[in-house]
């Protein structure tokens, strides 16, 4: 399935789609790369909806309809000094593909793109192929991919994100809550007058450490992270600040909702209320707004649920069975991150991952994806093109 010219074209396409930056909001121009290469590979139509998203269509013989999803937005390159490479290169080196992107997840979307064309060409493919190259996704989950799910109704969503080319079929959700003390401000120098609004949050993000996560049996931990505070007034100059936010970041397990993540945190504040009168909190799910590159503003609740697919279900047994006979192990796995798959198992899709590539190499300096598992992607993207009967 592979030969040397289409390993060469993968990794071209790979590299061209590297070297855009892509954050969230600005991937108009990676968004016209991929069609450029959809066109390039013969894809059937092209279609570009109101948020920016693109859709691919390969139609093969009889079979199901299956969306193969990679969002092409990242995160920024941050510290440009701790990396060894350009982000927006595209280096090849040591067998790796550096560069922001590489990883998360505009390597899958290569391979995803380049494969499925492939299958089409070599007379192979079952069903309708739609390669979803989605928006918007590090911002929100789910929130831009719903609007390719409307319109285009698929019987199988696979998300392309890294598995190391496992099979996956569970992930964590993910839910954005943000945490506010309220207070009474007063010159520093007189803080008996006052309520340290700061000082009450670091009671409350130390009282939130003493918390024991829930655990999943397969999941892991519900894990609760206090990613960004900011105090009001900000800047301050000897004032005792009024107000303090934390926001955090709660990894979510099955069964979880917006509601019972929150329990566990009303409960301490409820606690150190009683032991303190002066202690004034809150806590809430965020709510976000994403505008997309096209103008169009989105908005939606910072919960994505935890997900999961039956190991019986007749799609993930077809997909293992097929990854198997192209030679690769086909272990079954489970996402730790939360993906545009949270949304899809939420409406009744049966959903599952595969992609080239480690969770842990992205997001971080010196992203890359190993071209060992780009290739193998590729290979294992052709072998599920030939796996989805109705």
């Amino acid at each position: 399935m592979l030969s040397e010219a289409r390993r060469e074209q993968i990794l071209a396409i790979a590299q061209s789609l590297v070297r855009i930056p892509s954050l969230a909001g600005e991937e108009g121009a990676v968004i016209e790369q991929t069609a450029h290469w959809m066109r390039e590979l013969g894809y059937d139509d092209l279609y570009l909806d109101e948020c920016g998203n693109l859709v691919g269509v390969l139609r093969g013989s009889h079979g199901a309809t299956v969306i193969y999803d990679s969002h092409v937005d990242t995160v920024a390159a941050g510290d440009l000094s701790a990396w060894r490479y350009d982000p927006f290169g595209g280096t090849v080196a040591d067998g790796k593909l550096y560069g922001r992107g590489a990883c998360d997840m505009k390597g899958s979307l290569a391979a995803a793109l380049a494969a499925l064309a492939y299958a089409k060409h070599d007379g192979v493919l079952r069903g309708t192929a739609l390669v979803s190259a989605s928006v918007g996704e590090e911002v929100i989950e789910g929130l831009a991919f719903s609007h390719v799910l409307k319109a285009h109704p698929p019987d199988l969503v696979v998300i392309c994100e890294s598995t190391a080319l496992r099979l996956v079929t569970a992930g964590r959700g993910r839910a954005e809550i943000t945490l506010t003390t309220h207070g009474k401000s007063a010159h520093a120098s007189t803080p008996q007058l006052g309520v340290n609004a700061l000082k009450h949050m670091a009671r409350l993000v130390e009282a939130l450490d003493a918390l024991v996560p829930p655990e999943h049996a397969r999941l892991g931990k519900g894990i609760l992270e206090p990613t960004e505070i900011i105090s009001a007034p900000y800047p301050s100059v000897s004032v005792l600040p009024y107000e303090c936010r934390v926001r955090y970041d709660r990894r979510v397990l099955l069964g979880e909702t917006a509601e019972s993540v929150l329990e566990p945190i009303q409960a301490v504040i409820a606690a150190l209320s009683a032991a303190d009168p002066t202690f004034r909190a809150e806590a809430h799910v965020d709510l976000g707004a994403f505008t997309c590159y096209t103008g169009l503003t989105l908005y939606g609740k910072k919960f994505q649920a935890a997900w999961q697919t039956d190991a019986e279900h007749p799609f993930v047994r077809a997909a293992q069975a097929a990854l198997r006979n192209a030679g690769q192990a086909a272990e079954i796995g489970h996402y730790n991150f939360c993906t545009n798959g949270s949304y899809a198992a939420s409406i009744g899709l049966p959903v599952i991952g595969y992609g080239a590539g480690l969770e842990t190499t992205a997001h971080i300096a010196d992203e890359y994806v190993a071209l060992d598992q780009l290739f193998g992607a590729a290979e294992g993207y052709y072998a599920l093109a030939t796996a989805f009967g109705r």
